[in-house]
């Protein structure tokens, strides 16, 4: 099952956009989330959510009350969905979720990826790209897994962001997912305030990714134990075909 609500289509993009990457861990429908993640919005004010690890109700969420969103599933019960979401005040133009090949031993689970495409102003497309990294599995698997991810989003051209938890907390892993970056010609968001990125082994497993964009700021954000990560502020300026940034130009009337 992968649920959508598509609220927003009439609504385009700015030249300067804004987005939250956070793994939520299942406390999205929890008091306490809903509180701190009010707070946080108005805070830090976005265009779009990348969430991973979400709890969704098989009926519409309360957070989710004034977006727009998408959902890849990678578990459902009786009750709830969980996997990534992506939601956002505009357009999808299309929507493509995916799984895992392979499953996560132990839990028996695959891993779930979104693949959403949003028109920039000069018609471009623009794809974020949702990931919840596969985990509990050999290296082998893992290079697989990214490879396969590397052979859709080859298809994808134009700017890019490519963010999530990417479960890369050995030092095969990093090394791994580095080729991954270089082969799409991806850079890396530096974060500010890196200490509040979730980590394993001093490894941390949150990332943004992007291409054909000019990244102005990212900022991890200590929402004090919300969920086991902390979320990620990133904000991007569109670049225009010729390498020089957009700028939105104010004409005057002159009397």
């Amino acid at each position: 099952m992968f649920p959508q609500r598509l609220d927003h289509q009439q609504h385009k993009l700015t030249d300067k956009f804004s987005l939250i990457v956070w793994n939520i861990h299942k406390e999205n429908l929890h008091t306490q989330f809903l509180e701190r993640f009010a707070t946080l919005f108005e805070e830090y004010p976005c265009d779009f959510l990348l969430f991973q690890e979400v709890k969704f109700l098989k009926k519409i969420a309360p957070v989710l009350n004034e977006f727009s969103y998408a959902m890849a599933s990678n578990i459902e019960t009786f009750q709830h969905i969980y996997g990534v979401l992506t939601a956002t005040k505009t357009a999808f133009a299309t929507i493509s979720p995916h799984l895992t090949h392979r499953r996560e031993i132990g839990l028996i689970t695959h891993k779930s990826m979104l693949i959403t495409y949003h028109q920039l102003p000069d018609g471009r497309p623009l794809h974020i790209v949702n990931i919840h990294g596969i985990n509990f599995v050999s290296i082998k698997i893992f290079i697989k897994e990214l490879e396969k991810i590397k052979a859709v989003l080859h298809s994808c051209s134009g700017p890019i962001i490519v963010a999530g938890d990417f479960n890369n907390w050995t030092k095969k892993r990093i090394m791994a997912l580095d080729t991954f970056q270089h082969a799409l010609g991806l850079e890396k968001a530096d974060i500010q305030e890196g200490h509040h990125v979730k980590q394993i082994f001093k490894k941390p497993l949150d990332h943004i990714f992007y291409r054909d964009l000019e990244l102005l700021k990212a900022e991890a954000i200590d929402t004090q134990k919300i969920s086991d990560h902390n979320p990620i502020y990133a904000t991007f300026r569109i670049i225009n075909n010729s390498g020089k940034m957009a700028e939105t130009v104010e004409v005057l009337d002159k009397v």
